[in-house]
């Protein structure tokens, strides 16, 4: 049984194949391995969450953001492991990894608690 996404929106490190798709990430100081083929899908950014101003004359591409969804499992050992489902994301403008959610079962009582 799956509950909705919580939502994280913290920066993260990614590791990916020459092609651009995350092979692992570091979140909480915990190495996570992708087990799963991703599904990819493009969202527009909050951007009337950001400070950050695109240049006058910029296209739609950076207002666009590709989001990965991946299962991945715990690598490392950590406080808060998770084993679920990550939505991973590439700022356009920054160009920096952003987890943007994650979906697991007990993700309340072991980010929450």
């Amino acid at each position: 049984m799956r509950i909705d996404a919580q939502r994280i929106d913290e920066r993260i490190a990614v590791e990916t194949t020459d092609e651009g798709t995350p092979l692992r990430f570091t979140w909480r100081r915990v190495v996570y391995g992708v087990v799963s083929a991703p599904e990819v899908w493009i969202t527009r950014q909050a951007w009337w969450r950001s400070a950050t101003r695109a240049p006058r004359g910029s296209g739609s591409e950076l207002l666009e953001m590709h989001v990965w969804r991946v299962d991945a499992l715990p690598l490392t050992d950590g406080a808060h492991r998770v084993d679920g489902t990550f939505d991973l994301a590439r700022d356009p403008i920054s160009r920096e990894w952003l987890l943007l959610g994650v979906f697991d079962d007990q993700i309340d009582q072991q980010l929450f608690a």
